[in-house]
């Protein structure tokens, strides 16, 4: 792994993580400044163009993209960032996922009408097509997919080869809140017990007491809300974040990823506010690796990946120790991506002899939700403006669940997964960056289309 321009992470974790236990009793009041919000999605951003992505570099300009990288890079919106996203193998180490059987080609079925479908930009009031807001010049968009009915209806690779494999960012998380419900269906683990019941070294940490769901649906009330601010600032995020990387030090000891992830102080009560965290994404991981009894990447190649007719492998970055970073670092091909979204849908035996998502693991999670904690914390809100309407609650992983159970995931730096189970409709793509128009708000509209 690269260790490069780690400086601005390395200080942070070198400061000591603040306790907040001054605010361990406070009740929660919801933000009521949109600044804040605003505020903490606030994400530097260089003035590149992902269309150079669309051919491949030449070795020389590959070279310069490595030799640039840094996790600062990263998590930002850059060029070596970009870089990046599509080849992860260059700076962590990386397990396989694993594709058998036959591969499920998906039928053609190009509509136009998709292309054409129009959002006001609120800032200047003109209507903005879908394909103009994903292939215009600026555009940070590096592929997208529409399934209909599983078959492809819209298709585009402005910023990536087709065959490239994309990072996820969050939209991985899915994938643990998937083997939860599907652990929790075969009675191997019950959510409403607490965390140290599956995961010893819990015991005596902040985690111990909090029940499962309360992780699972990112309300464990721990000191660990993830934003682009907490990320790379002095907070307990950060340091979690920074361990992944194995830059996380803390009083002259380097700390692991678990280290730094068992240390997360208590903020509130559980139960209380969805607060958005990759930490409890890597807790679900660790109770799901100490019930299946293997590594994280296993558990999805032989419950998922494996049964979908995927068209490739794909893969999942590591930490130092060798955790599997499943709140974010999955790379596949988009077609991958979308053919995972197609599992939630009608449409799942397209792909597959054996129904992965059982209707009532779909059932749990378009109705697990806590909608009065919905609207606190950051990320709520922020669902709500790029939705441009407010989606019912978060559940298992997703991190919007409509009245209508359509649900969306999406990933840092524009990545986004949305799924209509009852329109049998898939929205898929990769990104580098935000569109003027959020992509959210034309998945959903794109699906109500249909």
């Amino acid at each position: 792994m690269k260790n490069l321009g780690l400086t601005m992470l390395i200080f942070c974790c070198l400061l000591s993580c603040q306790n907040n236990t001054t605010s361990q009793n406070e009740q929660y009041t919801q933000k009521e400044s949109s600044q804040d919000n605003e505020d903490a999605y606030s994400t530097p951003t260089e003035d590149f163009s992902v269309s150079a992505l669309k051919y491949g570099y030449t070795a020389e300009k590959a070279y310069d993209m490595n030799r640039a990288w840094t996790l600062q890079k990263f998590l930002d919106i850059t060029e070596a960032g970009a870089y990046s996203y599509l080849h992860l193998a260059e700076f962590l180490p990386q397990n396989v996922i694993l594709r058998d059987g036959a591969v499920a080609e998906l039928e053609y079925n190009l509509s136009s009408e998709i292309g054409k479908i129009g959002l006001e930009n609120e800032k200047t009031g003109k209507m903005v097509t879908f394909e103009g807001i994903t292939t215009s010049e600026n555009s940070p968009i590096q592929g997208v997919m529409v399934l209909k009915d599983g078959q492809i209806i819209y298709e585009s690779y402005p910023g990536m080869r087709k065959y490239d494999k994309h990072v996820w960012m969050s939209n991985a998380k899915v994938f643990a809140g998937l083997l939860i419900a599907q652990f929790e269906e075969e009675g191997l683990i019950d959510v409403q017990r607490t965390v140290s019941n599956y995961v010893a070294e819990t015991k005596g940490t902040a985690w111990e007491n909090i029940k499962v769901i309360d992780v699972l649906n990112m309300q464990s009330g721990l000191d660990l809300e993830e934003n682009p601010a907490s990320r790379k600032g002095a907070t307990p995020y950060g340091i979690f974040a920074a361990s992944e990387a194995g830059e996380a030090v803390l009083d002259g000891k380097k700390l692991t990823h678990n280290e730094a992830l068992f240390r997360i102080p208590k903020l509130r009560e559980p139960g209380m506010a969805f607060e958005y965290s990759s930490a409890n994404t890597q807790m679900l991981c660790l109770i799901l690796e100490a019930v299946g009894k293997k590594r994280i990447s296993e558990l999805i190649t032989e419950r998922i990946w494996m049964h979908a007719g995927m068209t490739g492998d794909a893969l999942l970055g590591l930490s130092p120790q060798g955790n599997g970073v499943i709140h974010g670092l999955i790379s596949s091909r988009l077609d991958d991506m979308a053919k995972f979204g197609l599992l939630f849908t009608p449409s799942w035996n397209l792909i597959s002899s054996k129904q992965i998502v059982s209707q009532a693991v779909l059932e749990k999670m378009q109705t697990m939700g806590v909608k009065e904690n919905f609207m606190k914390g950051t990320l709520g809100p922020r669902m709500a403006e790029e939705f441009r309407e407010q989606p019912e609650f978060n559940s298992y992983q997703w991190d919007a669940v409509f009245e209508d159970g359509d649900l969306y995931k999406s990933g840092m730096n524009g990545q986004g997964i949305y799924v209509s189970p009852s329109r049998d409709v898939v929205v898929a793509w990769f990104a580098t960056g935000f569109t003027d128009i959020p992509m959210e708000a034309y998945s959903r509209a794109i699906a109500k289309s249909l």
